[in-house]
Parts: structure tokens; C-alpha cells; sequence
């Protein structure tokens, strides 16, 4: 019974980590943000991107590794938010299916005994 708890505990904890990124995904804000320094008119801008931005420049830590416009932006942070929903929700269909599988074992054991 003791290993039946922890092998349901082991499926239980991705399951919790799915709905996290389930529900990052769902409230994340379609505010675009630069995720380094947002140049409008030749000076630094703080906050978030508006239309027609052309350069945000894309940090390694201090390095810049490109720039991207406002639409490139809008791209990536939406592709983010797809892959964290897609992410969390395999997450959570493998712990919950699992769980499953063993809370079913279980009680058919159960019943046998």
C-alpha cells in the first residue's frame, strides 16, 4: 500500500506542474514586451512595445543577439503561450492518466482481497 501512495504521489506531482503551466499560459498578458531595450526615435523606452516598433534588441544576458519589431515579438510571446498550454497540458494528461491507472489498481486489488 506504502509504494501504491508514492508511485500516485510521483504521477500526481507532474499532473500539479501541468495545470502551473496550463494556467501561466491562460493568464499570461497580450501586452507586448521587449524582452531587452525597446529603441523608439534613437532612445531607450521602458514598458511595453506599441505598433509599429522596429527595434527591440534581444539580450544573452548583456549581449545583444538580434533585434526584433513589434510583430516579431507579438509572434514570439504568442508561440510561447501556445507551446506552455500545449507543455502543461501533456504534463497533466500524463500525471492524470497515470494516477489513474494506479487509484484503478488499487481498489480492483482491493476488491480482490
Amino acid at each position: 500500500m506504502r509504494h501504491r501512495a508514492l508511485l500516485l504521489a510521483l504521477f500526481l506531482v507532474p499532473a500539479f506542474f501541468g495545470v502551473v503551466r496550463i494556467g501561466d499560459a491562460l493568464t499570461a498578458s497580450d501586452e507586448v514586451v521587449c524582452p531587452g531595450e525597446n529603441v523608439r526615435g534613437g532612445e531607450e523606452h521602458p514598458g511595453p512595445m506599441r505598433p509599429g516598433d522596429t527595434e527591440c534588441s534581444v539580450l544573452n544576458g548583456s549581449t545583444t543577439v538580434g533585434t526584433r519589431s513589434y510583430e516579431q515579438q507579438r509572434r514570439v510571446q504568442s508561440g510561447e503561450r501556445q507551446r506552455d498550454a500545449v507543455d502543461g497540458t501533456l504534463l497533466l494528461v500524463y500525471g492524470a492518466g497515470g494516477a489513474l491507472v494506479v487509484w484503478s489498481a488499487a481498489r480492483s486489488r482491493a476488491s480482490r482481497d
